[in-house]
């Protein structure tokens, strides 16, 4: 590594040519969160549990819960959460309320989106074969389609993996645009008993399996804010267990927000915290494609 954590804050651009070097190297994993399906009509958390508690329409209720932490509204989450085929459609209809039936024209506009796919779809320098979400939506999945783009979508960490261009794990549960009877109550991680219930199962199930994935790659954290500590925790401990001599596990791109609020702790557990604008996210992941290309 030329630069330090320092000079990333100074110039987040610095960190292209180390993040493009595991990129060719295929040595770069990709994990995402909900910031990379903003702009789509899909809900910030505190709106879609204000839908899920019908409280959607409430701009007082959505602005209060927008102050609580990620655990308290969990909680007022937890009565609804029967694991039921009713509560999985309700998480559905609150998840793509206002979102277009058909996204071609809307995904073709996205530059954050195309620059994903730009990570995922590369050839001689280097990409990203397997993609970790933690969102529920099937965005990235329509996207590729729409490029052409065959799509494993994993659901369970024992389900296999299947001949495709592009693998996408589901951590938190998935719920496609089209088809909601395929999922079950049980594989949403929304509410705070269904955290509870993960960690519980830190030593197994998919926090085992991100936790591994970081133990032969660097991860690239993109569209995560860093305010959930269950993501830490694995992080944590995929810290303890890898003995390599790069200074960091990963990188997680953050919005300055969420660089004030969470860098110090992205830092403790091994990660390197780069902040971004919102309008750079997507200048910088080309500039990885493009640097990793020379």
């Amino acid at each position: 590594m030329i630069y330090s954590y320092e000079d990333y804050v100074r110039d987040p651009f610095r960190a292209v040519g180390d993040i493009a070097r595991y990129l060719h190297d295929g040595s770069l994993t990709l994990v995402l969160g909900s910031g990379v399906s903003s702009g789509f009509g899909l809900p910030q958390w505190a709106l879609l549990a204000a839908r899920l508690l019908g409280k959607g329409d409430d701009a007082a209720f959505v602005d209060e819960l927008s102050l609580k932490t990620d655990k308290e509204i969990e909680r007022l989450v937890d009565p609804i959460d029967d694991r039921s085929p009713e509560y999985v459609t309700k998480v559905h209809n609150a998840l793509y309320h206002e979102v277009a039936d058909n996204l071609s024209d809307q995904l073709a506009r996205s530059p954050l989106l195309l620059a994903v796919a730009g990570l995922v779809t590369g050839s001689c320098r280097g990409r990203i074969s397997s993609v970790m979400t933690y969102n529920y939506d099937d965005l990235l999945k329509q996207y590729l389609a729409m490029l052409g783009y065959t799509v494993c979508v994993r659901t369970d960490p024992t389900q296999f993996s299947t001949w495709a261009d592009v693998e996408i794990n589901h951590i938190h549960g998935y719920l496609p645009q089209s088809r909601i009877g395929e999922t079950k109550g049980d594989e949403l991680v929304l509410s705070e008993k269904s955290y509870r219930h993960r960690r519980a199962f830190i030593d197994e199930g998919w926090s085992s399996y991100v936790a591994h994935s970081l133990y032969a790659k660097s991860g690239l954290f993109l569209g995560l804010s860093g305010d959930d500590s269950a993501i830490l925790d694995v992080m944590e401990r995929a810290k303890g267990k890898i003995h390599r001599s790069e200074d960091y596990t990963g990188y997680w791109l953050m919005t300055p927000p969420a660089f004030e609020r969470n860098a110090k702790s992205i830092l403790n557990v091994g990660m390197c915290p780069i902040k971004l604008t919102k309008d750079d996210f997507p200048r910088f992941v080309f500039a990885l494609c493009q640097h990793a290309a020379t």
